[in-house]
Order: C-alpha cells, then structure tokens, then sequence
C-alpha cells in the first residue's frame, strides 16, 4: 500500500473503538504520514541550495545573535539552537549539510552528543566543533567522532568558512555564494 491515504486512516482511528485494532490502524497513519512529510520534505529541499543548509548550536546568547546573521551573509541558510533538545529536535525534523556547534553546551562537553545525532541522521553532513575552553581531551573525543573541523572561540569565521568550504567539496557538494555586494567588492 503505497502512498496511504492519512485522513482516510485518521477518520478510521476515530471511529474504531477495538484498542488492538486501533494500534494497528495508528502504526499505519504513522508510516503515512511519515511518509507524506518526507515527500512534502523533498519538495521542501528541492527548494533550498545544496550545502547551504547549517545547524548553528550555543547556549550564549549573545554568539546565537551575532554569528548566525553573519553566516547568513556568507549564503548559508542557518537554524539556531540554544539546547541539546532544541538541536536534536532540529535534526529530527531538518535536513542539515553543516553542524557548527559548541563543545560545552548544557554539560561539559555534551557538543558530541549533537554530532554523534547528526552523524547517525545525516552521515555526510560536515561536522565543525567550537570551543571556549580548548583542551587536549576534547580535541582527542573530536578525533575519534570524526568532527571535521575544531575551532578556538574567538574564531576566525574566515577560517570556519572556508574549512566548511573545502569539506563540502571534499563530499562533492558545491556551496552557492551570495552575489558580492558592492562594498564587499570595492578596495
């Protein structure tokens, strides 16, 4: 049964009173409207510029205001998350090409977690990790996560561009620059 129809089991489910025979019917309308959201998903993504699309994770809230409109500048297509939940959340429902998180968010170094979501989610995304408080042990656990990339906060957003750049090349995706604006292009 191919593309369920999701309203013809949603009515079903509320007139069925049996609970066995309900679970079963509610076990269907789930796969439907799974189903119904990774084609309304694929239209969506259709939409949007391959390697654009960035999951930026902080809990500072003066970085989340500042960093994302500056990546947005750059032409990547950014969500912000404050929380670990917000991010898996975001990874549930999103297709991401860049994860750019901080290292200590809610716990001591629970960025993995987000990066260990992501890769189970999306095994091509480009993983990049920031950090204000660098230590060998989290550059070791990045390693062995294979995180693609570990910045210093205060980063250089040239570098963490570009190291994006050149890891999403290295996975066959081309990134859409915006346009030049004229005070970028005039010396």
């Amino acid at each position: 049964m191919g593309n369920k129809d999701w309203k013809a089991l949603a009515q079903k489910a509320a007139n069925e009173q049996d609970p066995k025979k309900l679970l079963v019917i509610i076990q269907e309308l789930n796969q439907a409207l799974e189903e119904r959201e990774n084609q309304v998903r694929g239209r969506v993504s259709a939409k949007t510029v391959p390697g654009n699309r960035l999951l930026f994770v902080d809990d500072e809230p003066s970085i989340r205001l500042t960093l994302p409109p500056i990546l947005q500048e750059r032409g990547f297509q950014v969500q912000v998350a404050a929380s670990i939940s917000e991010a898996l959340t975001a990874i549930k429902a999103h297709k991401f090409d860049v994860l750019l998180s901080d290292i200590n968010i809610d716990r001591e170094s629970d960025g993995f977690t987000i990066v260990h979501a992501m890769r189970e989610a999306n095994p091509h995304c480009v993983t990049v990790l920031l950090t204000g408080y660098p230590a060998f042990e989290t550059a070791v656990q990045s390693i062995r996560a294979e995180v693609d990339d570990y910045f210093t906060k205060p980063a250089d957003l040239d570098a963490i561009v570009s190291a994006i750049d050149r890891k999403l090349l290295a996975r066959g995706i081309q990134r859409t620059l915006p346009p030049k604006k004229a005070s970028q292009t005039s010396g």
